[in-house]
């Protein structure tokens, strides 16, 4: 039997190798995740998996994969990660977070994704000042 952590060595080796197929395989036909902090976000399927993914390799031609930190528990896996890579475009996509997937029969069938693109926004000030809703962060 694979245990989560192989699972999720296993997403990692496949996204390293560009293989929307590889991909996929660690997913179960009827998977389904959803991104509480963004409303509507969710994924549905294998099939959706590898296309999502096989747009990434083609857009992001050296995307890597890079797990940070893995805890394993019974059926789930859960992954800090980072993905990172040059856009088309010449800019750099740098995207951080953790992903809670629930495992079985060797593969993923069902995420709860927690990530989001890095950027610069301020300080631990400005950070508050979006969570209470004030315009500015106060004056230390």
């Amino acid at each position: 039997m694979t245990g989560p952590g192989e699972v999720a060595a296993s997403f990692v080796a496949a996204i390293a190798r560009h293989d929307p197929d590889a991909v996929a395989r660690c997913f179960a036909e009827d998977y389904e995740d959803e991104a509480p902090a963004r409303h509507g976000e969710t994924v549905h399927g294998r099939d959706e998996v590898r296309a999502n993914f096989a747009r990434m390799f083609t857009s992001i031609p050296d995307v890597k994969a890079t797990i940070i930190r893995l805890a394993e528990r019974e059926d789930e896996a859960w992954i800090e990660w980072r993905l990172s890579g040059t856009r088309d475009d010449g800019s750099t996509m740098d995207f951080v977070g953790v992903n809670i997937f629930g495992v079985a029969d060797g593969v993923f069938r069902w995420g709860r994704i927690y990530t989001e693109l890095a950027r610069s926004v301020g300080g631990i000030e400005a950070q508050l000042a979006r969570m209470i809703g004030d315009a500015a962060p106060a004056d230390r």
